[in-house]
């Protein structure tokens, strides 16, 4: 056999069921002068009173709050925040709300403790989705598992995203998406509390569970799966196959969210060390290219790279179907039909996608790294178009 190294990330601890209140305030117990530094989502700090619920529960803790971080984390929100996070001398990045707001938090972090002030140094450890790379990208093992500055995280949505070493941001002047990756990047701590995500809207619920659900499919068809980590992926399948739809049925059933939460826990494992392949790498082109919402990519995706994979990993497609409820050898088309009933889009179109953008995003997604990991390989744009077709 090939040897096997698992990386784990600098997560510590899990929180799920309780208040973030009461999490928070258990997590920051030895902590009386630590500086925090709040990323909330707009929604979140405009729409409800969970800013000062957490204020009376950090007290003169809490530094500074940042509520305008844009979808995809664009990198000019994320360098004002880093900004005013220096400016308070933060040292916790408490981040609460989904996938842009965590991201966010990890460059903020990897900058403060790399001692990153400008956007040219941080751009030298970026890798770009055309698969150039700054001068500086790969040597981000001098920042330290256990650094100074580290995040704790409340996730509104399940993405996943407070898995992973890896963090997205997005250029918006050249609506592209760039990556950046350090050892401990990803919290140190995570707080699920399932009745603050009754503020989330149903369709982004619903949507960033199929990102997490595309987490897991495509990790246990990836070219870097093993037994640990498939055994993970095929149970948080059938948890979503459980949950979702209860989920859909009834928004306010609290034990049905707390099952959403740790299936994306599960397909969490190896996130940013198993490759994933081309509904990942598609969707990143989509969020950066056309502003679709990356719940929405792999609504739209996952079937169609599913069908065009089938002749290379059909036997792993049926173990996945299986663990969605399928008992006949037609993963993709079932998991489309279950994604309608959930009342999720299914096409390119749907989504807003024209036809005209296609031919820009299939030849932007035939360099990206990840796309190029599918399990069947993709050898050009005329490759991806198929895809594309699938989806359309």
């Amino acid at each position: 056999m090939e040897p096997l190294i698992f990386d784990y990330t600098g997560l510590q601890r899990v929180r799920l069921g309780a208040t973030v209140q009461e999490s928070l305030a258990a997590e920051l117990a030895g902590l009386p002068k630590a500086r925090v530094f709040l990323v909330v989502s707009g929604t979140l700090s405009r729409q409800t009173s969970l800013v000062d619920d957490l204020r009376q529960v950090l007290g003169d803790r809490l530094a500074s709050v940042f509520d305008v971080m844009g979808a995809h984390s664009p990198r000019r929100d994320v360098l004002n925040a880093l900004s005013q996070a220096r400016a308070v001398d933060a040292d916790i990045i408490l981040t609460v709300g989904g996938g842009s707001m965590i991201d966010a938090g990890k460059v903020i972090q990897f900058c403060l403790n790399a001692g990153i002030e400008q956007e040219a140094e941080l751009l030298e450890f970026a890798q770009f989705s055309n698969g150039s790379r700054g001068a500086l990208c790969g040597t981000e093992p001098v920042l330290r598992r256990q650094s100074p500055v580290y995040q704790i995280a409340v996730p509104t949505t399940l993405s996943a995203a407070e898995f992973s070493n890896n963090a997205g941001v997005t250029d918006s002047d050249k609506r592209a998406k760039e990556g950046y990756k350090a050892p401990g990047l990803a919290p140190r701590q995570i707080i699920y509390d399932p009745a603050l995500t009754l503020h989330t809207p149903t369709w982004l619920w619903l949507s960033t569970a199929i990102r997490a659900l595309d987490h897991a499919v495509e990790g246990y068809c990836s070219m870097d799966s093993h037994a640990y980590a498939q055994g993970h992926f095929l149970h948080s399948v059938k948890l979503f196959a459980e949950s979702l739809p209860a989920m859909k049925t009834n928004p306010a059933d609290l034990a049905a969210r707390a099952l959403n939460q740790q299936a994306t826990w599960l397909a969490g494992t190896g996130l940013g060390r198993i490759r994933h392949g081309a509904s990942h790498g598609i969707g990143y082109i989509l969020g950066a290219m056309c502003g679709v919402p990356h719940g929405y990519t792999s609504c739209v995706m996952l079937p169609a790279v599913l069908r065009w994979n089938e002749p290379e990993n059909a036997a792993r497609q049926q173990q996945i179907g299986r663990a969605l409820g399928c008992d006949e050898n037609n993963t993709a088309d079932f998991l489309r039909d279950w994604l309608r009933r959930l009342e999720l889009p299914v096409s390119l179109r749907e989504v807003g996608v024209t036809a005209d953008q296609l031919p820009a995003i299939a030849a932007a997604a035939a360099q990206h790294n990840v796309v190029k990991a599918n399990p069947r390989k993709i050898a050009s744009a005329d490759d991806v178009m198929e895809i594309l077709q699938l989806a359309w």
